[in-house]
């Protein structure tokens, strides 16, 4: 057996003949290479990770060195023409010690292949395919192998896994029946080590409250069926590796915190997407109140999700999951029908990431909002609603009181007139409604702008053709002269549209 140094002096070494007569003529047997492995000064036989970057080297002193067969066990070897490789050293209990086998192969080989050897068969190109040696295929002649082969004892220690949550993925303070929970595992020894994940809800002392998950998850989706029911909760995880070795657990909320779970009350939801309270017409309490009474209490105001509180330009509500999909998207699939209104800055990248999913499955959706000056990816209106584009700029600075909106091709919408108060609705702007869409509302006819710009279209679900998104591109709660007809309109939308009973 030989062991590697840091520097090995090389020298020449002849053999001279004593006693045995030699002619020169006579031809000298080949001499068999030398091996050897090279330690880094900082890695020497102390314990250490699982993950070593081994270097080998050989000398043939008549030949010329053509490869290597490498082991771990010197019972089971492989041929590589490598200097060098980096061996993930599986660990089977909580400390393992492996040693390493290396043994050099010079050019003198028989010149013919060689199915059997004391290393196994000579390696080869499989040209096609069958996964045996035919001839013409090329294949590596082994010559002669270093008899005592070079080796090394790596004893290896084991570190066990970390888990921690990915940066701003914290669920809310307060969620519906759904929680997606997002992290990153970490190993010394190697992510491929960590075998499996462990998340329990509240409980950690009992057993069968830990769940498993494989080693190649990142993320999780719970829902009521997985403990998700109405009160205060914790979610804790933990990592396991091949050695058995857990990692620290870790807790969603940290430290004292918890979250807590609302049960859906009904099918319909509410999505407030209104930044400003306007004191003189506060949009979710002229909502409320027409809900409340329509279809005799039917809808009501039960289940109201406000994602635009502690909101800014840069960040989202503090209601808003970090993953809207699937979080957000399975939030509004609790729920049959979902009447979304803002302002003109509604969120329509969550609207984008979540209505479609939830139209899909079966759900529909009554969306009211006006639009910004400037609308960046407008395809991601296209992507979620009846409607091509909204017009490029506003076709009126304000609209004035008494401003309406008139039934188009159905003349059972009511007219809808905006109210008398003081505050200013601003820029207006029309919608373009896809080829298979419905006109609903129009403005009026006036000498303030050009034509009757489109301000509301209904789409249909393609597989029944029964409508199933209704858009009105302006903010409703201040059309709510006479009152009555507000409320028609809802009327119309959930009981005659939507078929809510």
């Amino acid at each position: 057996m030989k062991y590697s140094l840091i520097s090995i002096c090389l020298c020449a070494l002849f053999l001279i003949g004593s006693c045995s007569k030699e002619y020169t003529s006579q031809p000298k047997p080949h001499a068999a290479p030398d091996t050897y492995l090279s330690l880094r000064p900082d890695s020497s036989l102390r314990r250490t990770t699982s993950q070593q970057h081994i270097h080998w080297w050989g000398i043939a002193p008549d030949g010329l060195v053509i490869g290597y067969f490498i082991s771990v066990d010197s019972v089971h070897w492989n041929f590589t023409t490598a200097n060098d490789s980096i061996f993930s050293l599986r660990l089977n209990t909580i400390d393992t010690t492996y040693t390493f086998f290396v043994s050099a192969v010079n050019n003198y080989g028989n010149g013919k292949y060689d199915s059997q050897t004391p290393w196994g068969s000579e390696p080869f190109t499989d040209l096609n395919g069958n996964g045996k040696w035919d001839v013409g295929e090329p294949y590596v002649d082994i010559g002669d192998v270093d008899p005592t082969p070079a080796s090394l004892k790596y004893p290896i220690s084991n570190t066990p896994p970390k888990v921690a949550f990915v940066l701003k993925s914290d669920v809310p303070e307060t969620t519906y029946t759904v929680a997606t929970f997002q992290w990153t595992g970490s190993d010394l020894d190697g992510i491929e080590t960590i075998t499996n994940y462990y998340y329990a809800i509240d409980d950690t002392l009992n057993t069968t409250s830990w769940k498993e998950l494989p080693g190649s998850a990142s993320n999780v989706t719970l829902f009521k069926k997985d403990g998700l029911n109405e009160g205060k909760h914790i979610f804790y995880l933990r990592a396991k590796d091949v050695a058995g070795a857990l990692s620290p657990t870790v807790r969603m909320p940290d430290t004292t915190k918890t979250w807590y779970v609302r049960e859906p009350k009904g099918d319909f939801l509410i999505v407030n997407d209104i930044q400003f309270i306007d004191p003189q017409a506060p949009a979710e309490k002229i909502y409320k109140q027409i809900l409340d009474t329509l279809l005799s209490g039917r809808l009501g105001s039960k289940d109201i999700l406000n994602i635009k509180i502690g909101s800014s330009a840069t960040s989202r509500g503090k209601f808003v999951p970090a993953l809207i999909n699937p979080t957000f998207t399975e939030t509004l699939k609790l729920f049959k029908y979902v009447f979304w209104f803002g302002d003109n800055t509604p969120s329509l990248e969550i609207a984008q990431t979540s209505i479609p999913d939830f139209l899909k499955a079966g759900g529909k959706v009554f969306f009211c909002s006006g639009f910004p000056e400037n609308v960046s990816g407008q395809g991601s209106l296209v992507d979620f609603a009846p409607i091509q584009n909204v017009e490029s700029g506003f076709f009126v600075q304000r609209l004035n009181a008494k401003d309406s909106l008139l039934a188009a091709q159905d003349i059972s919408y009511p007219t809808l007139m905006r109210d008398t108060l003081g505050s200013i609705y601003t820029f207006p702007r029309g919608i373009i409604p896809k080829i298979d869409a419905d006109i609903i509302y129009q403005m009026q006819s006036s000498s303030r702008w050009t034509g009757q710009p489109v301000m509301g279209v209904r789409g249909k679900d393609p597989s029944t053709q029964k409508p199933n998104f209704i858009l009105v591109a302006a903010l409703l709660h201040r059309f709510g002269t006479p009152p009555n007809n507000l409320a028609a309109l809802f009327r119309k939308v959930f009981a005659d549209e939507f078929g809510v009973q």
